[in-house]
């Protein structure tokens, strides 16, 4: 092998460690520090958002005054059930027990059953990032963690090989200490 391949190649295994740590970082951040800020995460799983909000995207809300929300935002719910929804508001419905929201997803041809009172909802869709949802589902998991861990390491590890075969490559001029 060539000693520019090699270069060129420890060069992108560099870029490539780096790129991948600094997005677990900020992945990590995102995830974590949010509730810290008063947003909150949410993975999308169902396909009712899409295509606005796709399958698999990392959802995160804002807490929202019921009041200032208004047709058209995208609001996260917790029905009675403990379920939680993110579908776009259709409709408010001001009664004299208070507000409610007809919520109806943008894939949907229809509204859902039922209004969603004001105490229900978690916040409003501030940011979504679309398969982020998946790698936090996975990174979640043991497995997920290794694989994270394993895969920085494996880098690391070519990185360091990349540099001996292209030190070993080098004349021999080249690698003599210089004379004092």
């Amino acid at each position: 092998m060539h000693l520019p391949l090699i270069r060129l190649a420890r060069r992108t295994v560099s870029v490539v460690g780096i790129a991948f740590f600094l997005v677990l970082v900020t992945f990590a951040l995102l995830t974590n520090v949010a509730p810290l800020t008063g947003h909150q995460a949410f993975v999308i799983i169902g396909g009712s958002m899409e295509p606005t909000i796709p399958i698999g995207s990392l959802a995160i809300t804002t807490t929202a005054d019921p009041a200032s929300i208004l047709a058209g935002d995208v609001v996260t719910v917790r029905g009675d059930n403990g379920v939680v929804v993110t579908h776009r508001v259709s409709r408010i419905v001001d009664e004299p027990g208070g507000r409610s929201f007809e919520m109806k997803g943008d894939a949907n041809a229809s509204p859902d059953g039922g209004l969603v009172p004001t105490r229900a909802v978690i916040g409003i869709v501030a940011l979504h990032v679309p398969v982020a949802g998946y790698a936090r589902e996975f990174m979640g998991t043991v497995p997920g963690m290794i694989a994270a861990v394993a895969a920085l390491g494996a880098l690391y590890l070519l990185h360091k090989l990349l540099a001996m075969l292209e030190t070993a490559m080098l004349p021999a001029r080249a690698r003599a200490p210089i004379p004092s």
